[in-house]
């Protein structure tokens, strides 16, 4: 096997390398906009029942003050109050590892680009040198012709047959 067949197929390994590297970047980037999606739900769902709650607890407060209210009735609204702090709590959790999973994808993009940047400049170095020496082979080869034929003129000249 020569040197440029070698380089060659390493050149089309290498751009293999790099189209492999681009498919990975894109799919780290559809990822990325489904988490970024997800994050931006997940803080909307906590922002929208925090408001919810906020004018839940006005209400049932509002509806005890300035009268004598039971027992039963304070509890129930304590327990109304305690199920909104819990599902705010919930709701914030999953908001924190929404946004997790979007500094995890946000990094993953970065990598996966990184890499194909890597492979490209592989790829286009190795190029570069497949192009330099298909160059000085085509030099070669004209300077080869060139003094084959100057020898065919010599022998033509000095009357031997070529």
């Amino acid at each position: 096997m020569t040197a440029d067949l070698t380089l060659q197929r390493l050149a089309v390994l290498r751009r293999r390398s790099a189209q492999r590297a681009l498919e990975a970047v894109i799919m780290q980037a559809q990822l990325l906009r489904r988490a970024e999606r997800e994050a931006e739900q997940a803080a909307r769902s906590a922002r929208r029942h925090l408001n919810e709650a906020r004018a839940k607890e006005r209400e049932l407060i509002n509806s005890l003050a300035g009268r004598p209210v039971p027992q039963a009735a304070i509890i129930r609204t304590q327990t109304e109050l305690d199920r909104a702090a819990l599902e705010t709590v919930r709701l914030r959790a999953a908001t924190t590892r929404a946004q997790a999973n979007l500094l995890n994808r946000q990094n993953a993009r970065a990598e996966a680009g990184a890499n194909f940047r890597r492979r490209q400049r592989a790829a286009t170095a190795l190029d570069l040198i497949c192009r330099e020496e298909a160059g000085r082979r085509s030099q070669r080869d004209a300077a080869l012709n060139e003094a084959e034929e100057e020898d065919r003129n010599a022998a033509i000249m000095a009357g031997s047959p070529p």
